[in-house]
């Protein structure tokens, strides 16, 4: 991520791995669900930090970039995936290569003279997973537990009739469901949420919600609302 192009704006920085992920994240601060503080959109600068192997040089450019000494809270937040601890461990890693204190867990914020430093992993659950596997658990449609198992099906015949592999799986059911309306098709995940794809009053996002007012400083956030 060219992160030498970007500029500290906002006193929260939140690091996310992939531009899909920063649309997300984007959508929901700015959403309805979290208009009633304005804190989320107002105060959390969400950038990009490229691919895994790379936040290591993000995090220590960030750390020389000018108006840093303004940050007070930074956060990471990338996916789980296949093996949840090894995840864990390497964003942890990260933090103290670059010369960063690091939280001994996901959810949690560690806090460092005027720093507080955390990270979470996606789905949010802690287990294994990615950002897709969130967003199949907070579609908007109502029905649309329905449509995911039509489409399981689809792919389930498509693997043993027509000699196709999926080894990201969950990567195809999401983008198979998106493609199947025609408000969504061929955009990416970032600009489907911010057209209204995920319901971010679901309560899979209470511990991202509860995570980022506890960045913010926030100890007990179910009194803000």
């Amino acid at each position: 991520m060219p992160i030498e192009r970007k500029r500290i704006l906002k006193p929260f920085i939140l690091l996310c791995e992939g531009r899909d992920a920063e649309g997300f994240l984007i959508s929901y601060l700015n959403s309805d669900a979290l208009t009633y503080d304005p804190r989320f959109s107002n105060e959390i600068q969400v950038w990009d930090f490229g691919g895994n192997d790379e936040l290591v040089d993000c995090l220590i450019n960030l750390k020389n970039m000018d108006g840093f000494g303004s940050v007070k809270s930074l956060a990471v937040i990338r996916d789980a995936e296949k093996d949840y601890h090894k995840a864990c461990q390497e964003v942890i890693g990260s933090f103290i290569k670059s010369g960063f204190a690091s939280p001994k867990q996901s959810n949690t914020w560690v806090s460092n003279t005027n720093l507080r430093v955390g990270f979470m992993l996606f789905p949010l659950d802690n287990n294994v997973g990615t950002l897709e596997d969130l967003c199949l658990r907070i579609l908007y449609e109502v029905n649309g537990g329905r449509a995911l198992s039509t489409i399981d099906d689809f792919l389930n015949k498509m693997e043993s009739s027509h000699e196709r592999v999926f080894p990201r799986k969950h990567k195809n059911k999401l983008h198979t469901y998106l493609s199947s309306h025609d408000k969504y098709v061929t955009m990416p995940l970032g600009l489907a949420a911010k057209a209204g794809a995920f319901n971010w009053d679901s309560d899979e996002l209470e511990p991202l919600k509860s995570f980022l007012y506890e960045g913010l400083g926030i100890s007990d956030h179910k009194k803000q609302k």
